[in-house]
């Protein structure tokens, strides 16, 4: 609610702040002061309306905040990430000052003074900073701490979104970077903890690190929405981060070349499925609802679209993608699910309508047992071109191992005559033989 209602302050803010004014303006500002601040849609889609006045104005710590927020609960993480970077430039000097003054042993004052109490529009963090230098050292230090529990969420929220958007070492760069100054943050207790245990591999001070992280989250935050899920896993955290070896001779059923090293058998009831870096691990974030979550769908594909649009499309980058797509590829013949996820998930972005980036990663996702992710991520890429060879494939190996030959064998057949070259290097004939 409160991320909501900052989120319409920041869209009234820039509305109101316009350099130019067109008849209209009055009426503008009305339709947007009626904006529901409970349905981020709403508030997302007047954010995009005016995305040409926003794009090149100045903004505050509050309003870079505030559209991370609103980006990140409309499953926008690309887009969340930036606005989260660009806020936090504007926090680092606030941040550095704030260090000096604890490393010369200052102590916060007791009470805020009131010149550093965010109030009405154009009175935020820069503001109470330069106010607050006017301060001595403690009370001085006790403003700087007020005003900066808004950057500590915001980094936190942008480590969940770099995670989200398939980039788990940055996560846990930023994670760390919020404990560093605030040792008990829940979330990042959380987080930091899961990507190491997600990590560990065997790993096993890499595993007792992430359980320690896990610990502690319980002793200072018991009540946090992790503890469930932290509490049931924890006790088993050895069998359920096992190396895949191991794994496999628990007795759990075998995984498929290439999967994460976590058993499914092994995993608690009712625990999400473990996916590498998918969002469905147990780093997926809080309070989601499933239409929020990062899935590789028709939606996601459209959303990650907006965020990729204003990126300058040149010859070397578009170079990069194709080296970036052959290599998932590769990586798909080789049985290296996890690998070709985590390759092809960099070029979706810039590539959300492409049936070849598509059926990459609904190759990906039936590799990874992600059998509903898949048939939606490979039907979309069958939607954008029928005789897409990778997708044909896919998704009859996929109808195949659903008892469904008849279906199989239609799917296979459109691969053959799709393309003879695919059909004969991934022995379709061979396939279609075992049908019978």
């Amino acid at each position: 609610m409160l991320r909501s209602t900052a989120a319409a302050a920041c869209v009234l803010a820039l509305a109101c702040s316009r350099k130019e004014a067109p008849p209209k303006s009055s009426a503008d500002a009305g339709t947007l002061a009626q904006l529901d601040a409970n349905d981020p849609k709403a508030l997302l889609a007047a954010v995009d309306q005016m995305q040409g006045q926003l794009k090149d104005k100045p903004k505050t710590f509050e309003v870079q905040s505030a559209l991370g927020n609103l980006y990140y609960e409309n499953g926008r993480y690309l887009d969340a990430v930036d606005s989260f970077r660009q806020g936090l430039a504007i926090s680092a000097p606030f941040e550095t000052r704030a260090q000096e003054l604890r490393e010369k042993k200052v102590k916060p004052a007791k009470d805020l003074p009131l010149e550093c109490r965010r109030s009405a529009q154009g009175y935020g963090l820069e503001q109470i900073a330069e106010a607050a230098r006017k301060l001595d050292a403690p009370r001085e230090l006790r403003c700087l701490d007020s005003a900066l529990q808004m950057a500590i969420e915001a980094r936190s929220r942008r480590g969940n979104a770099l995670y989200l958007v398939g980039n788990p070492d940055g996560a846990l760069a930023e994670h760390r970077r919020v404990l560093a100054g605030s040792p008990d943050h829940p979330e990042s207790l959380f987080f930091v903890g899961a990507i190491l245990l997600e990590q560990s591999r065997g790993d096993k001070a890499k595993l007792e690190e992430g359980k320690k992280y896990w610990r502690r989250l319980l002793a200072v935050a018991p009540d946090s929405p992790r503890a469930p899920l932290v509490k049931d896993s924890l006790p088993r955290a050895d069998e359920i981060f096992a190396p895949k070896a191991q794994a496999a001779a628990g007795g759990g059923p075998p995984m498929p070349p290439g999967h994460p090293d976590v058993a499914p058998a092994q995993l608690p009831s009712g625990h999400p499925p473990i996916g590498g870096n998918a969002p469905d691990s147990p780093m997926a974030h809080s309070g989601a609802t499933p239409e929020q979550r990062a899935e590789v769908g028709p939606q996601e594909l459209q959303a990650v679209a907006e965020a990729a649009q204003n990126t300058e499309r040149t010859p070397e980058l578009e170079t990069g993608l194709d080296q970036l797509t052959a290599q998932a590829e590769s990586l798909l013949d080789q049985g290296k699910y996890q690998e070709a996820r985590d390759a092809i998930v960099r070029v979706m972005p810039m590539r959300p309508n492409d049936a070849r980036t598509a059926a990459a990663m609904g190759a990906a996702m039936r590799g990874l047992g992600r059998e509903q992710m898949a048939e939606r991520t490979l039907s979309r890429a069958l939607q954008l071109d029928p005789q897409q060879p990778r997708a044909l494939y896919e998704m009859g190996k996929l109808l195949a191992s659903r008892g469904d030959k008849a279906g199989a064998a239609k799917k296979l057949r459109a691969a053959q005559s799709a393309d003879a070259k695919f059909a004969q290097s991934h022995g379709i004939a061979q396939e279609l033989a075992k049908l019978r």
